[in-house]
């Protein structure tokens, strides 16, 4: 009986760690290190105008909405609202360990096929998602830059053209590769075959119903804007006084290509990035331009953390996930 009793209470202590546990704790250890590094430069942002950096934390507030319409949008089956919504802002904390965008992915096709949805369609709105998304994010940078004339400013350094020159460049050396070397290119087309496969087809079945493909458009359009409202308020609130469009520029060019570096939530290469193009668009000097990127970094990568743990927990609890 004592042996019995012994076998079973090894049977539920496994060897290793539970992937939660091991989620938690990678995202613990890797938000401190972000707190550290964001938190070296919070000197910069002391001083930032308290109107306009609340303006910019309800801008970033208002894009977890705008993420759960742009998320919905492209699933026709019937998901709580609220549910998704705990998804987008658990998505703050998930992509601290998965970066390229890859963490969010994982953790909205998981909550739909915890909702029932079959494993094609589930991947197929994920994919139908991402890729409406990219084509509304590449459309609306042309429009901006077509506002801004394509003329940065003069003044500016143009540190901004070569980091944009150096990201597209590493961007094309990157493909080249992927497309040339067979171990490489075998890995990243599984990765993205889930994703991909059946997107078009779903896009298809989408446009049968117009109202609720909107509600996705609509829903992408709006995180955008909402982002690049939140920067422009951290530019505002840090003195300077440009104009929208440059900034949008900056934020949606910037963070495409800092996203690119394989580092949680892309910390490093977007703040280089973003900073440089800024000076750029708008003529600030670069530790001007720093100072706005620290501070929408601090209040869109940071600040969400702890809430959206919170919500990647109740969502455990409530076998969402």
């Amino acid at each position: 009986m004592t042996t019995g009793i012994s076998q079973t209470r090894r049977a539920r202590r496994p060897g290793w760690v539970r992937p939660r546990t091991a989620i938690m704790a990678a995202g613990a250890l890797v938000f401190t290190l972000l707190l550290y590094l964001q938190g070296t430069r919070v000197r910069m942002v002391l001083d930032a105008d308290p109107a306009w950096t609340l303006l910019a934390v309800l801008a970033m507030a208002a894009s977890y909405p705008a993420a759960t319409m742009g998320f919905l949008g492209f699933v026709p089956e019937r998901i709580g609202f609220a549910r998704a919504g705990l998804a987008q802002l658990a998505g703050a904390f998930v992509k601290l360990v998965a970066p390229g965008g890859f963490g969010g992915m994982a953790l909205n096709t998981r909550l739909l096929l915890r909702a029932g949805i079959a494993p094609g369609p589930a991947a197929s709105s994920i994919g139908a998602g991402s890729l409406l998304g990219l084509v509304l994010h590449m459309t609306q940078l042309a429009f901006f830059l077509w506002l801004t004339g394509f003329q940065p400013d003069r003044h500016a350094d143009g540190t901004g053209e070569l980091i944009a020159l150096v990201g597209v460049g590493a961007l094309a050396v990157l493909a080249l590769a992927l497309l040339t070397v067979p171990g490489p290119r075998r890995q990243v087309l599984a990765w993205l075959r889930p994703v991909t496969e059946g997107s078009l087809t779903r896009l298809r079945d989408l446009a049968r119903h117009p109202r609720h493909l909107a509600v996705g458009v609509l829903g992408q359009l709006l995180v955008s804007m909402t982002l690049a409202a939140c920067l422009y308020s951290c530019v505002r609130a840090t003195g300077a006084d440009p104009g929208f469009a440059p900034v949008a520029v900056a934020f949606l060019l910037g963070n495409a290509l800092g996203s690119a570096v394989p580092t949680p939530a892309g910390v490093g290469g977007v703040e280089a990035a973003t900073a440089a193009l800024l000076s750029t668009t708008t003529g600030l000097g670069t530790t001007q331009a720093l100072a706005p990127v620290v501070l929408f970094r601090l209040i869109t990568l940071l600040l969400p953390v702890l809430p959206g743990w919170a919500a990647f927990g109740l969502l455990q609890r409530q076998k969402a996930l």
